[in-house]
């Protein structure tokens, strides 16, 4: 993946960090103006995908064995993170019989057969989204963000264990992938920009805008930075074949 793809994700990243970060969430969560909250949710579900795909890309060598290895470890380990922040929730909550059913260790995990995996990690997502609006789980690591990439892996393992041709897989078609989906990332942030602006009625509204403008800073990994108050035109989207 070439350096100023990184950055522009890693922007949107820092972006969706800032917003959830413990002070700022504060600042939008039942405010208005509403559309944030809707807006900053499609996003977080647009770059978990995005990261999904890096993962498969960055393993991937053209064959559908490579293809179904790298989703098969990245399901594992979206699943383990998710279960053991569900496991930290559940603890200082009391519920032990919500705690046993997601207190799981990486190698438990790494060990189930593909259709456990599957139905063990879809029970996972499912519980996680059920208990995500409970006090305090998003501090314990239980989030939408969280969720969106565990679900991303899920139906990234589902598409390739339903593909028993063996189609290939190959990194220049998911980074041809990503170039657009990030693309239409940066469009979204973009457009939260003249939302954020709206947040000014509070000390902690102005200092959340001002967080925001820095994680909108695109750094060159080289040594410079262009800002990222009006990012960089996206790249093309890449011709679709035939088309």
């Amino acid at each position: 993946m070439n350096i100023r793809l990184t950055n522009q994700i890693n922007m949107v990243g820092a972006c969706i960090t800032v917003a959830n970060g413990k002070e700022y969430k504060l600042v939008w969560t039942g405010n208005d103006p509403a559309d944030f909250t809707t807006d900053l949710a499609r996003i977080q579900t647009g770059y978990a995908a995005v990261i999904q795909k890096a993962a498969l890309a960055d393993g991937a060598s053209g064959g559908a064995g490579d293809a179904k290895a790298q989703a098969e470890t990245a399901l594992e380990d979206a699943a383990y993170i998710l279960a053991r922040a569900l496991a930290n929730h559940f603890k200082k909550t009391g519920n032990l019989d919500k705690l046993a059913q997601v207190d799981v260790t990486k190698s438990e995990i790494v060990q189930l057969r593909q259709q456990d995996l599957l139905d063990k990690t879809t029970a996972i997502r499912d519980l996680a989204s059920a208990t995500a609006t409970e006090p305090n789980a998003a501090g314990r690591g239980v989030t939408p963000a969280r969720i969106a990439t565990l679900t991303t892996a899920i139906n990234g393992f589902t598409s390739v264990m339903n593909n028993p041709r063996g189609q290939i897989v190959n990194r220049s078609t998911l980074l041809k992938e990503m170039e657009t989906d990030t693309a239409k990332l940066l469009e979204q942030v973009a457009d939260m920009d003249d939302l954020v602006l709206q947040f000014d009625g509070t000390d902690a509204g102005k200092r959340f805008i001002e967080a925001w403008k820095r994680a909108r800073i695109i750094v060159d990994n080289g040594g410079g930075h262009s800002s990222g108050g009006t990012p960089p035109t996206p790249p093309t989207p890449p011709a679709t074949p035939g088309k």
